[in-house]
């Protein structure tokens, strides 16, 4: 049977496979006819209309047609409001009507006619009628048209819609003849050029461009729908095409219609990139906030309308074109560690459920007591309830829950928002209790039971008594005065008894559903004498105000005092974290405080209020009482598991344990400084263990208050004098940290993160770490896996993420002052401008908006740390400013180093919007160090040793100086190389025979006048340019400038270098053992000088006189030069001592201030015991 029944099932299925291939086969040859018939007719209308133009009717036959006004003016009148269904009337007006004198206003009428894709037939078959008839239709046609759509770059259309159809209508009557290709194409394509070239970025007219690849697609550029292309492969059949235009032109239109749908494409990429980033922002908000603004919802349906509709129009291109649409990758990033507690409870399983109890109640009989009530209308079965219980539905996170982030703000600014109805608030007052007269005796009767059943509810306590009281109040003492009475009982309870309060609770839970009246009175009573208590702000009566948090908390858990307003209790608390407020806010949460974190709708809001109380008491100046009370509330609300958390203590040695206490504890505080470097310069540094936790707590400067991290930095400053490697590795470990938190941007170790910065801008401060280290990593921090390319996202820097931008500042705001001079300086000034740079960049991405806008805090930390360093610097204001100075910069750099070292052949990159790291390199090891003078390596070792001088132990850092980072600026820049020439020689020369001059001058005029004037006169200069360039190649000419031997009208110039300069640049024909040195001697002949050579021997006496005379004047030189700059060597070294030496000294407590004699009066101090009687003692 099994095998009978198998076979009838296999052959249905085949036959139903045949039937849809069959089905599909006979749409698709319903199509392939509907589109040759749509070319045969276009091809019909061509020739149709191409000859009848040429037997258009005689002016005869229009003369016997109607050309009255009034039918002509309807006519016009009824072709601007054109339907389908007037088509018929208006083309038999076509044969009766003469419309010779309007034509014009005919054309004008049907261009201007709002029409709809359906009338498109009907209005081209009149067109056609009117073509035929009358030559002047086409060019008034043409000239309409001109008119609309004459469209100019960069102008948008008015009327989408309307011109959505006038589109198809014009390339229709193209299409069809009605105006030639010659005539229409061009104002054709020009339309839909400038069109698609100024939409690229916005797509406002995409319907437009859609509607044309749609309708006219296939005779303009012979497009064949993806679906049809399957359907033809598939059942191996051709799709016509329209051969009207050549395939160049369609070819030309189909290369336009392709480049309009990859910019689609880009910015449906685009679209979809930012509406991730919206949403993710979105669920961040939610996560930690708990509500999104009303704004953010409505520009997120804004956001999916736009993309909906854009991927809509991209898919219908896609088909059209065949092309295929471009991947949307969806967010792939991990969502926040914790999730939402309501999206959990949306879909919980009884094992989930189970564990939600768990954390509800702290065991299943508490969970009884709250949640298992007695059922009144079993003991009264008449009795109908009023407030049905129905669990609340779970609210939407989106739309229910309030606005956490501005409640938070203003609980840690401590702003109390004022409520209606504050200022006027009073305790709760209860009516008083007066006895009628006239009261009846079965009232009466009442009352005794009403006031015995009272005065028996506070000696229940325990569940099975609470409930039997329910049950004798609602059978017996139901009335309207008896509820008021007993919510005045409940109220009144006594401040002492707080072991009543869950049971009263529970009474009126069990009452509620059907005495609404006593919980909704007891409620209001409990609030308004809350709010009086807060906002009285005495310091009294605290057993009264702990009572009422601790009823409101009980009855919260009963349901009956609602979640919201427990909630708003506990903020107003937390705005007024204080003294009582403090012990009230505790019984609250001891009360209720976990019920209401492992509630659905209250799960968020009381986190974030529990962060808010935890950062409170961090600030606190209060005792440890309130501390110790903070701490035990806020962990029975949120309790550790005992196995966990002995799981993770760290049972730490004894000196381990010592050293946190002396770093982390007690640094910081008044005069332990001292204390603390010599405990630890006793520590056993060469214990391998002792030392590497002893340095691993040194580096970690996120466990050490902010305002001590520069202390902690000068103790390691001063330890490093006595244990020379814990500088070393702490330097290290805060490199390896600062670059591991740059590959690991993880937000919960931001705080980690800038505390390592300022540690590391402190360490500079006090000279443990060299300026070239602190410009790599402030460079690091802007060029590390940054992209500056807006189209591809670093996952290490995200849009958002503006955490290195508060690094960089807090190294600058830290160490950046010192950068004041040398080297240091000029690093600071290029850097300034990658970091604008940068910041502009980043300020310029699409994810910031008017909504979502930049933190003001980095442009204002910006602009402060720009103001401090550079006051006269001029910040960009625009991205592209920055981009030109950029490179600007890294032009004029590569100017000057190409120029300074020609021999490196480095590769000229083209400048993109990339910044690099600027790489220092370090010499080779072949690599020989250029040649450095003496006198300036001592004047570098002088100024280094002045300055190591001036600082002195715990002294702060003084700021960076050229000889401070002269041995940096060796050893790590590659410096470029002085290339010698002839120009610096002769130059040097001069200088120092000017300087020489000078100095000699200055000498002679301070001496007595005993010496004879001078002899020396100025050399011609035509001498001196003649000796330049000796006509011969015999001995060289040298002058000097003065006279030298016993020749009395003689002018002789040599210098002492220039014998042994003669004797080397002699020709080889010269006698090598008589060199000889040439003089001038100038004679007067009447008043015209005369010159004649004068060879001497250079072993001469005039000659050695000469060469004596300028090695004494050029040792004199020396000595003066020398004098001179170590005489401007101290003074500069003065003045630096003298600006900075006080100013960056630490405040040093006055030791001789206590030994500082006392005021003593002129008149002297009174005496107490001679005005006022008593023996005198002795002082």
């Amino acid at each position: 049977m099994e095998s009978t029944s198998e076979v009838p099932d296999d052959c249905c299925l085949v036959a139903d496979e045949a039937e849809k291939e069959a089905l599909a086969l006979k749409i698709f040859k319903e199509t392939i006819a509907e589109i040759e018939s749509h070319l045969a007719h276009k091809a019909q209308l061509r020739s149709r209309l191409h000859t009848t133009v040429q037997n258009r009717p005689e002016e005869s036959y229009f003369s016997k047609l109607d050309s009255s006004i009034k039918k002509n003016t309807a006519f016009v009148r009824k072709l601007k409001n054109f339907t389908e269904a007037q088509k018929e009337s208006i083309l038999k007006d076509i044969n009766t009507l003469n419309l010779t004198k309007y034509i014009s206003e005919v054309a004008n009428a049907i261009v201007e006619a709002k029409l709809k894709m359906t009338d498109i037939a009907s209005i081209l078959q009149v067109c056609v009628v009117l073509h035929e008839k009358y030559a002047d239709f086409a060019p008034q046609l043409l000239e309409a048209w001109q008119k609309i759509l004459s469209l100019k770059k960069e102008e948008k259309v008015s009327n989408p819609s309307k011109m959505r159809v006038d589109v198809r209508f014009y390339a229709d009557l193209i299409s069809c003849g009605v105006l030639t290709p010659k005539e229409g194409l061009p104002l054709l394509g020009s339309f839909l050029t400038n069109l698609i070239h100024g939409d690229k970025e916005e797509h406002n007219s995409a319907t437009i461009i859609l509607a044309f690849c749609k309708f006219c697609g296939e005779d303009y550029a012979g497009l064949v729908s993806q679906k049809l292309l399957n359907d033809a492969e598939r059942f191996k059949m051709t799709v016509p095409t329209s051969n009207w235009l050549p395939p160049d032109k369609r070819q030309n239109v189909r290369n336009l219609l392709r480049e309009y749908y990859s910019s689609l494409c880009k910015h449906l990429i685009q679209d979809h990139k930012e509406l991730q980033n919206f949403e993710r922002q979105n669920r961040r908000i939610l996560q930690t906030k708990g509500e999104l603004s009303n704004e953010r919802k409505e520009k997120q349906e804004v956001l999916n309308q736009n993309f909906a509709k854009l991927l809509n129009m991209s898919q219908q291109f896609a088909d059209i074109l065949a092309e295929e649409l471009p991947e949307l990758r969806q967010d792939l990033s991990p969502r926040d560690e914790e999730c939402s507690v309501l999206e959990l409870c949306e879909n919980m399983s009884d094992q989930a459920r189970e564990t939600l109890n768990e954390l509800l109640w702290e065991n299943e009989e508490a969970r009884q007591f709250y949640e298992n009530l007695p059922n009144l209308s079993v003991y009264l079965p008449n009795l109908v309830p009023k407030v049905t219980m129905e669990a609340p539905p779970l609210p939407d996170p989106a739309e229910q829950m309030i606005d956490i982030e501005k409640e938070a703000k203003e609980i840690e600014e401590g702003e109390q928002a004022k409520e209606e109805g504050d200022e006027d608030i009073k305790p709760a007052e209860l009516e008083d209790e007066k006895e009628d007269v006239d009261v009846p005796v079965s009232l009466q009767s009442n009352k005794v039971l009403l006031d015995s059943f009272l005065t028996t509810l506070s000696a229940c306590v325990n569940r099975e008594m609470i409930d039997s009281a329910a049950i004798e109040f609602s059978t017996n003492l139901n009335t309207k005065h008896n509820r008021k009475k007993l919510v005045r009982a409940l109220f009144t309870v006594q401040r002492t008894r707080l072991d009543l309060l869950p049971f009263y609770s529970r009474l009126v839970a069990t009452l509620h559903p059907y005495i609404p009246e006593v919980a909704t009175d007891l409620c209001n009573f409990l609030r308004q004498d809350f709010k009086y208590h807060v906002r009285k702000k005495d310091q009294i009566n605290i057993e009264t105000k702990v009572k009422i948090v601790r009823f409101i908390g009980e009855l919260t858990k009963f349901g009956m005092y609602p979640r919201a307003d427990t909630l708003q209790c506990f903020k107003q608390l937390l705005l007024n974290f204080a003294h009582h407020y403090i012990e009230m806010t505790c019984h609250l949460l001891e009360t209720c405080g976990r019920f209401l974190l492992h509630q659905p709708d209250s799960h968020q809001r009381t986190k974030v209020y529990l962060d808010q109380m935890m950062r409170k008491k961090s600030m606190l100046a209060s005792d440890s009482r309130y501390l110790t009370m903070i701490e035990n509330a806020y962990y029975q609300v949120v309790p550790v598991d005992s196995s966990s958390r002995s799981s993770h203590i760290k049972i730490r040695p004894p000196l381990h344990q010592y050293i946190r206490q002396l770093l982390f504890v007690e640094l910081g505080n008044k005069g332990s400084t001292n204390k603390i470097l010599k405990q630890l310069r006793k520590l056993n540094w060469k214990d391998p263990d002792v030392a590497t936790y002893a340095v691993r707590c040194l580096t970690s400067a996120w466990k050490v208050k902010f305002p001590n991290i520069r202390t902690l930095a000068g103790v390691v400053a001063e330890l490093t004098l006595y244990q020379e490697f814990v500088g070393h590795r702490i330097v290290d470990a805060v490199l390896e940290d600062i670059r591991w938190s740059l590959e690991f941007p993880i937000s919960k170790f931001n705080q980690r993160r800038v505390s390592m910065a300022k540690y590391l801008a402190e360490l500079y401060n006090y000279r443990m770490v060299e300026s070239s280290v602190v410009f790599k990593v402030l460079y690091t921090c802007i060029t590390f896996a940054v992209s500056y390319d807006r189209n591809v996202e670093s996952e290490l820097d995200q849009p958002d993420n503006l955490m290195r931008l508060r690094l960089v500042l807090t190294i600058l705001d830290t160490c950046g002052v010192f950068f004041s001079s040398g080297l240091a300086k000029k690093r600071l000034d290029c850097y300034l401008v990658y970091l604008q740079y940068y910041h502009l960049f980043k300020r310029s991405l699409p994810i910031w908006t008017e909504d979502n806008p930049f933190p003001v805090a980095i442009d204002f930390g910006i602009k402060d740390m720009l103001l401090s360093l550079r006051p006269k610097l001029k910040p960009y204001k625009t991205l592209q400013e920055a981009a030109d100075a950029v490179e600007n910069l890294e032009k004029e750099l590569m100017n000057k180093l190409s120029q300074a070292m020609p021999e490196l052949r480095m590769d000229m990159v083209t400048a993109d919007d990339t910044l690099a790291c600027i790489e220092e390199e370090d010499m080779e090891e072949g690599e020989e160090m250029p040649e450095v003078d003496d006198d300036s390596i001592n004047d570098e070792q002088s100024l280094s040793r002045s300055m190591s001088q001036m600082t002195t132990r715990g002294e702060a850092t003084q700021p960076d100086d050229d000889s401070a980072t002269a041995e940096d600026d060796r050893c790590v820049v590659t410096a470029p190389r002085k290339a010698l020439c002839p120009e610096d020689d002769d130059f040097m020369a001069a200088l120092d025979r000017m300087v020489a001059e000078n100095i000699h001058e200055a000498y002679s005029r301070g001496k007595e006048a005993s010496k004879a004037p001078a002899v020396d006169i100025a050399i011609p200069w035509q001498v001196k340019a003649s000796l330049k360039k000796p006509s011969d190649g015999s001995d060289k000419n040298f002058l000097g400038d003065s006279i030298g031997g016993e020749l009395g009208g003689a002018l002789a110039a040599a210098e002492a270098s220039s014998a042994c300069a003669a004797v080397a640049s002699s020709p080889p024909s010269a006698s090598q053992d008589n060199p000889t040195v040439n003089f001038f001697l100038m004679t007067r002949k009447g008043n015209k000088p005369q010159f004649k050579n004068l060879a001497l021997p250079s072993d001469s006496e005039l000659a050695q006189n000469l060469r004596n005379r300028e090695e004494a004047e050029k040792a004199e030189k020396e000595r003066v030069k020398k004098l001179t700059l170590d005489f401007n060597e101290r003074q500069e070294e003065e003045e630096f001592q003298d600006l900075y030496g006080g100013a960056n000294r630490p405040a040093v407590h006055n030791v001789n201030r206590d030994r500082r004699g006392r005021f003593q009066h002129p008149k002297g101090v009174p005496d107490a015991e001679l005005i006022f009687g008593g023996a005198r003692k002795n002082r």
